[in-house]
């Protein structure tokens, strides 16, 4: 029983840091689309006199 505990467990290591590596490698990461939003360029208004 242990052994398998043991086995179940190292599997599980295996999978997680696998789908860690591959969620690290992906460039530029979600969160930057959130956090950078450019200012809006002030509109010039015509009716100036």
């Amino acid at each position: 029983m242990e052994k398998l505990n043991r086995m179940a467990l190292m599997a599980i290591k295996k999978v997680t840091n696998g789908a860690v590596k591959r969620n690290a490698e992906e460039w530029p990461p979600v969160c930057i689309g959130i956090l950078h939003q450019p200012k809006r360029p002030e509109q010039i208004s015509n009716n100036k006199r």
